[in-house]
């Protein structure tokens, strides 16, 4: 019985054990051929060491392809500090890497006898100086290569595209908001050391290939950017036409496509180069386009004059009659015009810019109506443009804003809009009346090729009816033919367009003697390809003098950029025009650009190529012409030369001088002192 008993507990054992091999072999087989490459690698991390390889930045281009933004390689130091204290030549080693380096020795010391397994001496550094570093063959240093980013065409674009640190990581502007997609995916060099944390001699070594990141590709054209940045900084120099040499605190060029909502240039002063955007003050990096709020002006009667149409409450024929000011609640808000403009019709309303006419459209708009209209343009919030810190602008508040505050909304007083804000609601009415978001991104394109985002236009919303969108288009076309916003005039182009003044906010209050001076065009009128928006702050001049030149210098050199052929039918010279007639074309013939010609040898050119001349101004050489250079007009016409005065300054247009006068300016001086939106309670949220 006890021998049973025994040989059944022997039976039961010999079962356990054979289970327990049994377990142990199942588990020994699972982290082999389950847990293995987990424990491998476990393993080799613990006997591998890598050295990072930095990816380069995507590139940035613009529309085309050019390149914006790059990554250049450049080799970084790095230091083995096990082995460099293994060595006993610390001090060595220190003193020679700060001498190189241009680094104190204390701190070189510290990093390269840090109880770390891998450390970073210095980033990013000339090419002949990792040289002599390699040369030296110091122990537990070495040279790994890295990049840093390159900026080809210095300033151009710089608010557009920020800049990165020294981590290659995205600071500012399109390299910061797409940093995701331009950083790529760093690689590796693996090499195996001993538990000492020394390398082990003739161990192997595994290289892992960093992946570059993305390209972002942009809307902007850098040729038009060009265009705009040059106009700018000619401001900057104290060239800009009529501003007598003076320079303005800031300025800003945007050019958008009014049909897609594609941004072609944003351009600000001051500004900077984001290759040592160190050098630069704080204040050149802020992108004003997008960040500054100002009132806008007469450029705003656009608004009014779309909403009074789309509504129904004017009819272009009609007629208003202008006694010279318009009565709002016992305030007398002027007409630029002493006396008045009479009897006109609304067409002539918007082409002499008259306020009691556009006054008369926003109190039969209403206050419900008006407001609608100014939440519809995007006004009081933001665009949604790919850009950092946009500001949304001050809207009154429509529950305390009384009738004389909805008058002086009318004519773009009291609100308070950014330049993107304007831009885009003008593209509004240019594009058959759809609200767009303006956009900077094109595409974004792998390292393959493959485009992995591809662009689309976005539409916020329709604002006003194709209808409306024409006939607002049709008079502001001839705002520039025969009103107030002939400083934008090109002959053989079909251009719309409008002036406006600001008066400046310093402290809190208005000031008088300094405006913010814009003008606003699109062309061509009939089917617009381009908008371009001018902003010029704190000069003291009006907008259409100063601000009109330089649109119509960026509008005809990106017309003939793009290709924009002149139409025929076009008129040739605003009207009235020194009483000429000008009859219908019958040849065309090309004017020869003469600017910066000596005043007989410009003569002599248009001349010889079958022209007449005009000569307006005091000087020796010609500043400006009209028509410009490389223009279509009819074989025979007459060229109007512009030449400095003995002071070296541009002359003024003689048409300029019949409007001296600006509609702003007078309905402000009415109101003065005035307290700035963002200061008054009474009207604010």
């Amino acid at each position: 019985m006890q021998l049973l008993i025994l040989r059944k507990r022997i039976v039961l054992l010999l079962v356990l054990c054979n289970i327990f091999i049994a377990v142990l072999i199942i588990r020994l087989g699972y982290v082999q051929l389950r847990e293995g490459p987990f424990f491998k690698n476990l393993a080799r991390e613990e006997h591998f060491r890598g050295v990072p390889v930095a990816a380069k930045r995507g590139n940035i281009e613009d529309c085309n392809g050019n390149v914006l933004a790059m990554s250049v390689s450049a080799e970084t130091v790095y230091a083995i500090p096990a082995e460099v204290r293994k060595s006993g030549r610390q001090e060595e080693i220190a003193a020679f890497l700060a001498e190189v380096l241009g680094m104190e020795k204390d701190t070189v010391l510290q990093r390269i006898t840090k109880r770390t397994s891998i450390e970073y001496v210095k980033k990013k550094i000339p090419a002949e100086t990792a040289k002599a570093i390699k040369n030296a063959n110091l122990p537990g240093i070495g040279i790994v290569e890295d990049s840093t980013r390159y900026y080809p065409n210095g300033s151009l674009a710089a608010h557009i595209l920020g800049f990165t640190g020294i981590d290659n990581q995205g600071l500012e502007g399109i390299e910061f908001s797409r940093d995701k997609e331009l950083t790529g995916i760093n690689g590796s060099i693996l090499t195996e050391y001993g538990a000492d944390g020394i390398k082990i001699p003739g161990a192997e070594q595994d290289f892992i290939p960093p992946i570059q990141g993305n390209t972002v590709r942009l809307t902007i054209d850098k040729n038009i950017q060009a265009i705009a940045e040059r106009e700018l900084a000619k401001l900057m120099a104290g060239q800009g036409v009529n501003m007598e040499g003076r320079i303005p605190k800031s300025a800003s060029i945007l050019v958008m496509e009014p049909s897609t909502g594609r941004m072609l240039a944003i351009a600000s002063v001051p500004t900077f180069d984001p290759n040592n955007y160190q050098n630069f003050p704080t204040s050149s990096r802020r992108i004003i386009a997008i960040q500054n709020g100002y009132e806008p002006g007469s450029t705003f009667k656009i608004v009014t004059l779309a909403a009074a149409l789309e509504e129904k409450v004017i009819k272009p024929t009609e007629t208003f009659t202008d006694t010279g000011a318009y009565t709002v609640l016992g305030k007398r808000v002027r007409c630029w015009k002493a006396g008045g403009h009479g009897t006109q019709t609304m067409v002539e309303v918007a082409e002499n810019s008259c306020n009691p006419g556009f006054i008369e459209m926003g109190q039969r708009l209403g206050m419900d109506r008006f407001y609608k209209y100014l939440t519809a343009f995007g006004f009081g919030r933001k665009t949604g443009i790919e850009m950092s810190g946009e500001a949304k602008g001050i809207i009154a508040n429509k529950k305390r804003a009384t009738a004389l505050d909805l008058a002086t909304m009318s004519i773009g007083q009291t609100n308070n809009v950014t330049p993107i804000q304007l831009l885009t609601a003008v593209c509004a009415v240019a594009n058959g009346g759809v609200l767009m978001k303006p956009q900077l991104v094109q595409e974004i394109v792998a390292s393959d090729g493959r485009v992995l985002v591809p662009f689309r236009k976005q539409e916020v919303g329709r604002v006003i009816s194709r209808e409306t969108s024409k006939q607002v288009c049709e008079i502001l076309e001839s705002v520039v033919t025969n009103g107030t916003g002939r400083r934008a005039f090109l002959p053989g182009y079909r251009v719309a367009g409008k002036t406006g003044t600001a008066q400046k906010v310093v402290d809190g209050k208005y000031v008088q003697g300094e405006y913010v001076a814009s003008f606003v065009s699109f062309a061509p009128a009939d089917n617009p390809r381009i908008a371009v928006l001018v902003v010029i702050d704190g000069v003291p001049f009006y907008g259409g003098v100063v601000a009109g030149p330089v649109v119509q210098a960026v509008m005809l050199d990106s017309l003939k950029y793009l290709g924009v052929k002149p139409d025929l039918s076009a008129p040739l010279a605003p009207k009235p025009m020194y009483g000429l007639e000008v009859p219908p074309v019958k040849e065309a013939a090309t004017v020869p650009s003469v600017l910066g010609y000596p005043l007989e040898e410009a003569e002599a050119t248009l001349k010889k190529a079958g022209f007449k001349v005009i000569v307006e101004g005091k000087g020796t050489s010609v500043v400006d012409q009209i028509p410009h250079g490389d223009a279509k007009v009819e074989k025979g016409s007459t060229v109007i030369l512009y030449l400095g005065s003995e002071a070296g300054q541009p002359a003024i247009a003689p048409w300029i001088l019949e409007h001296m006068g600006d509609p702003d300016i007078a309905a402000i001086e009415d109101f003065s002192p005035r307290i700035p939106l963002s200061e008054d309670a009474r009207l604010l949220e």
